[in-house]
């Protein structure tokens, strides 16, 4: 197998160098099946010895269908996506099959970047056991553009042996959550609960958890919901954990959970934090001594029982320019076998989409309950410029943090949320 990574100076010059599928004379023009010399890949991240590994592992058993076909995986790091796409879309070059963000699904299909897989994926035994929500969410007038690969919900990371130690039950509603953050920031000395800005897949369990919407669709438009009073109170809760509560710090302004709280959770220098199960493996490298003192429970909702979530992670397409559709999506459905799946959920700590499909580590499991109450943002083609590129809420959020009204920032949100989902 072949692999290459995209630097962020290099990337058009790669993308010239290797241009979709392989040789024009190995390829199937009608994309019916014949096997190309060479099946490209795309792998979003900088990958690591194990994904490598892992992906060996899954060429072999595709060249037991397809012996005469060469993998060469392309490693595109998560900042460079965005420009990598779009100069393969615009020079009709790109891979046979790629990964993807499922919330950027709907504005490939909307570009014309993916081809229709519904016969595939039809004649697909397996397809049956992928959770149906992520399912629909690569689906568009009728047709199946992509299929979930793996999945990340979140939940709230604490210290059990805190917990224990000062009689905390795991928070059931806000109120809860803010008492237990208080009485550990008492306690421990170190502050209790993390709330970065820059945290959108948090902030909308809150939302949710409140009975509040980003946006609803009406009459085939969508229409903002950010400045009604569920969603008001949600963000005025999320943002009064730093403002008014102060049982979560200001150095989190700006930031992501990976920019401060995970690091400082391992260490034991903040109570809790909300991340995924992907994060285990990280904390592990940072402190793997405390592994044993860590747990986690459910976003609660604001009166009681557990805030819905955002079904975060990546899907699996073929690429509309791919000369080797069938070859390409036979690579998809062994790279989505349930063997491949676990052995990729046990080594990156996301969930599989497949409903056969558990993690071996039990401190995961949790998880899984999570999953089941997952919901997704509008699926709009303008949810990744809302989310990534314009980061609505979480300017939003550090607005507020840094003293703006909630009532005018996210009046402001909603007017661009009116305007960049419906483009």
């Amino acid at each position: 197998m072949k692999y290459i990574r995209i630097a962020a100076a290099t990337a058009a010059i790669a993308l010239a160098a290797t241009a979709c599928g392989g040789g024009d004379d190995d390829k199937d023009k009608s994309g019916s099946g014949k096997d190309p010399a060479q099946l490209k890949v795309w792998m979003m991240g900088d990958g690591t010895p194990e994904q490598t590994k892992f992906l060996d592992t899954v060429e072999t058993e595709f060249k037991q269908k397809h012996p005469n076909t060469d993998v060469q995986i392309k490693y595109v790091p998560w900042p460079q996506v965005a420009t990598t796409f779009q100069k393969a879309a615009a020079g009709g070059e790109g891979p046979d099959v790629t990964e993807l963000g499922n919330t950027d699904v709907q504005s490939h299909v909307e570009q014309g970047s993916l081809a229709d897989i519904s016969d595939n994926f039809s004649g697909w035994a397996d397809g049956k056991t992928l959770n149906k929500t992520a399912l629909e969410n690569d689906q568009s007038g009728g047709k199946t553009y992509a299929v979930p690969w793996y999945g990340g919900v979140r939940g709230i990371w604490y210290r059990t042996d805190w917990f224990q130690e000062l009689g905390i039950q795991p928070p059931k509603t806000w109120a809860d959550l803010t008492a237990a953050a208080k009485k550990v920031q008492d306690s421990k000395k170190v502050p209790g609960i993390g709330a970065p800005s820059d945290q959108t897949n948090a902030l909308v369990s809150f939302i949710w958890g409140n009975g509040g919407e980003v946006a609803t669709k009406d009459g085939g438009k969508w229409a903002g919901k950010l400045d009604q009073p569920q969603a008001v109170e949600a963000v005025n809760y999320y943002t009064g954990l730093v403002t008014k509560e102060k049982v979560a710090p200001e150095q989190y302004i700006g930031k992501n959970e990976l920019e401060g709280p995970q690091r400082d959770f391992a260490l034991g220098k903040l109570g809790m934090y909300i991340d995924g199960s992907w994060a285990l493996k990280e904390m592990k490298k940072v402190s793997a001594k405390d592994e044993g003192k860590w747990g986690v429970f459910p976003i609660p909702s604001k009166t009681g029982g557990n805030a819905p979530v955002m079904a975060g992670g990546s899907d699996l397409a073929v690429w509309k320019d791919s000369k080797a559709k069938s070859v390409a999506f036979d690579y998809i459905t062994v790279l989505n076998t349930a063997k491949n799946a676990k052995a990729w959920a046990d080594y990156s700590g996301f969930s599989s989409m497949r409903s056969d499909v558990k993690f071996s580590d039990p401190k995961l499991e949790i998880f899984t309950q999570i999953a089941s109450n997952t919901k997704f943002t509008p699926i709009s083609a303008g949810w990744g410029e809302f989310e990534q590129a314009k980061k609505v809420l979480p300017n939003a959020l550090k607005a507020i943090m840094q003293g703006k009204a909630a009532d005018g920032e996210l009046k402001k949100a909603n007017e661009q949320a009116n305007t960049l989902l419906n483009s």
